[in-house]
């Protein structure tokens, strides 16, 4: 798959497309799991504020990120975010719809989850 992306979107696409990147951009995303067409969903960990975290994967010829908010103590998972960029870095969509999605630990979601808890020592991950 070829893309025309530039900068940190054009990095995201070809690492979750075939998996190849530099060694920095493959130790910054995290793969977490992967979509119904096998394409990678990958955790950003340079973005990861507190208990706030990026999700990207392939959406067409471009990709899609979504945020996510972790309540670790109360084991609840809140998606604040889901943004779709086209393949030349353009924003497409961008739905600010909030609210609270089932914890599933072996989701991408869930799996990324446990990575930012267990990052601040949250107890019990």
């Amino acid at each position: 798959m070829y893309f025309k992306i530039g900068g940190v979107v054009g990095a995201i696409a070809i690492l979750l497309s075939n998996g190849s990147a530099i060694a920095q951009d493959a130790q910054r995303y995290i793969t977490v799991g992967h979509d119904q067409l096998g394409n990678s969903v990958a955790l950003d960990t340079k973005t990861i504020q507190g208990t706030t975290y990026k999700l990207y994967g392939i959406y067409g010829d471009g990709i899609f990120e979504t945020t996510f908010d972790a309540s670790c103590k109360e084991s609840r998972l809140f998606r604040n975010r889901i943004a779709i960029y086209s393949s030349d870095g353009q924003l497409l969509q961008d739905d600010q719809q909030k609210g609270e999605i089932a914890f599933v630990a072996d989701s991408s979601p869930g799996k990324g989850m446990q990575i930012v808890c267990q990052k601040i020592g949250a107890r019990g991950w």
